[in-house]
């Protein structure tokens, strides 16, 4: 199956807001976090393995500013996917990605992060089949997985997560550092695709070998993100 990130045309679309959420607890001395798997038949992601999360509606929070209204959202998609209830005031900014502009999907999507509520998961069974709670090493380590198959953003906020070794730590962190910009080009290549990031070397002419910084995921045989850019605190 391809990606829908993939399946490029030559015609732009028009961005979609859109928010997901990191929810985060400690489990066995190490950081965990909830993530979903999408239903097969869904044309978005489907079958793939998310954070709670979806497009923004008209009615969260009309007359908020983008970033609060993808926080409503947020909360919205988060109880009707697992049945758990957060609060915008918990809420740390971590991300904010862009699609390349031939995708055929484009979501513009704000990334939170967030600590998980003590209550029991229930996922609607809908749009949602599956949970887990996962620590970011090991699917970072296994990935790809045609049983686990994730996106690039998510890869690469498992990543970011992979630094913390608990939720305190994680949130203080993230709380205090400016969230990440990622806008996206991607290029097919032999083993796989590759995809790029404003600031990398190789950003405007695609030429994986020019000198300089690196802001890339090598999506192959096995994944690896090269990045030279450490966000500010």
């Amino acid at each position: 199956m391809t990606p829908d990130f993939l399946k490029a045309t030559d015609q732009p679309s028009p961005l979609i807001p859109a928010a997901t959420i990191l929810l985060l607890r400690d489990h066995d001395d190490e950081l965990e976090v909830l993530m979903v798997r999408r239903n097969r038949a869904l044309k978005a992601f489907g079958g793939a393995w998310v954070f709670p999360g979806g497009r923004v509606d008209v009615s969260d929070g009309p007359d908020l500013n983008p970033i609060d209204r993808a926080r409503a959202a947020a909360i919205r998609e988060t109880r009707e996917e697992t049945n758990l209830d957060i609060s915008a005031s918990k809420m740390e900014v971590l991300s904010n990605w862009i699609p390349p502009k031939a995708e055929i999907r484009r979501f513009s999507t704000w990334f939170f992060v967030t600590p998980a509520p003590d209550h029991q998961v229930t996922i609607d069974d809908g749009e949602i089949h599956e949970f887990q709670w996962v620590k970011p090493r090991d699917i970072l380590a296994q990935t790809p997985d045609p049983q686990f198959l994730v996106m690039p953003p998510t890869y690469i906020s498992l990543h970011r997560l992979s630094n913390f070794r608990d939720t305190d730590i994680a949130m203080d962190i993230i709380g205090k550092t400016e969230n990440e910009q990622f806008t996206t080009k991607f290029r097919k290549t032999d083993d796989g695709f590759v995809t790029l990031w404003e600031g990398d070397a190789a950003y405007e002419n695609l030429d994986f070998e020019a000198p300089g910084p690196r802001r890339r995921l090598y999506a192959g045989k096995r994944w690896k993100y090269e990045s030279d850019f450490i966000p500010d605190i």
